[in-house]
């Protein structure tokens, strides 16, 4: 059995900590300067892609990996979502691994996106949440995929505190909404082949809910060639 293959049998497993890990996928976000990211969210589904993006805006969101960092995060992560021994432990097998990690880089460089981009990263859950939110499979469209991370990063590398962030802080932040992604994304491919449509439909509802709190309803959103735009 391969390694994802286990993670997600233990996602299965532990369901109960998976949909307290979804339910608090909104706090993917939760990065300085609140109410000017929503807003640079809000800019960038607004309107289809650029046809390229800044070169400067992708630097300002660019960071260096530090092995302590990822430690951190994935000990804050396991922290958060084990709620007794037992689920910590289990946790540490499903994160602990760095295969997790690992599986959501390549699913980023598979869209043609960098895994070490705070706004790569952030584009990569807004299109997966788009994804289990309205059960579709964006691989339909490949242009649209790479299209999302020039929505993106234009308008949140013009945010002060983003821009301001140091590379521990992008690092973090990053590494969180990875795991937040890669858990929503896992539990909605898992339930799909249960084809346990109750259990998809309070899924999609707390996705969906995450991403309002943050000023996009993703049921209104549809992808095409320019990327994910309000209808």
């Amino acid at each position: 059995m391969s390694q994802l293959l286990r993670i997600r049998t233990e996602i299965v497993r532990w369901t109960s900590v998976v949909c307290i890990a979804v339910m608090c996928a909104g706090g993917a976000y939760a990065v300085d300067g609140d109410a000017a990211v929503q807003r640079a969210l809000q800019q960038a589904v607004s309107r289809p892609a650029p046809a390229q993006v800044d070169a400067q805006a992708v630097e300002t969101l660019s960071f260096r990996r530090d092995a302590a960092v990822s430690a951190r995060v994935r000990q804050e992560t396991i922290r958060a979502f084990g709620r007794d021994p037992q689920q910590v432990a289990d946790l540490e097998k499903v994160i602990g691994s760095g295969e997790m990690l690992r599986e959501f880089d390549k699913i980023l460089r598979r869209y043609g996106y960098d895994p070490t981009n705070l706004g790569d990263v952030l584009a990569a859950h807004l299109l997966i949440s788009w994804e289990v939110v309205n059960d579709r499979d964006s691989r339909q469209s490949p242009a649209g995929q790479r299209a999302v991370r020039r929505q993106l990063i234009g308008p949140l590398a013009a945010v002060p505190d983003v821009a301001a962030m140091s590379d521990a802080d992008k690092q973090a932040q990053a590494e969180r909404t990875a795991y937040l992604t890669m858990v929503s994304a896992l539990t909605y491919q898992s339930m799909k082949q249960q084809g346990n449509r109750q259990a998809l439909t309070a899924l999609s509802a707390n996705v969906r809910q995450g991403l309002r709190g943050q000023g996009v309803d993703l049921q209104g959103v549809s992808l095409g060639d320019g990327g994910l735009v309000t209808r």
